[in-house]
């Protein structure tokens, strides 16, 4: 038997997450899921990442390129894997990663035109 899904708006998001199967796993303990309270979220390249608690937030602001896995490069739009020797730079909201320093040079002479805005 299938569970039954709501048919009007959803007032307890973190049940929606749950029974629709798209639960957020914290990056940094994967056996526990992200909160969505905003306190607890942070941006790397646009892309919202949510957390199971500050500790974990905190660990990943430390060093998001441990933790955050495959991004998108803004101005190429290419996947890659950063490390902590990636060119970086710090935007509206959080860090950008880039897979050059081409790359990196062009989003830093127009931000606006490459900047990827997730809604939280």
């Amino acid at each position: 038997m299938q569970a039954a899904v709501p048919l009007g708006p959803v007032i307890d998001a973190e049940w929606a997450l749950f029974h629709m199967q798209r639960a957020l796993w914290d990056p940094v303990d994967p056996s526990r899921l992200g909160s969505l309270e905003d306190s607890l979220q942070y941006r790397v390249n646009g892309e919202v990442y949510r957390f199971s608690s500050e500790r974990t937030l905190q660990r990943f602001v430390h060093a998001p390129a441990l933790w955050c896995g495959l991004l998108r490069d803004p101005v190429s739009g290419r996947r890659f894997m950063p490390s902590s020797h990636s060119p970086e730079c710090y935007w509206v909201g959080g860090p950008y990663f880039f897979e050059s320093e081409v790359t990196k040079e062009a989003f830093v002479a127009d931000p606006k035109k490459y900047e990827i805005i997730r809604r939280m």
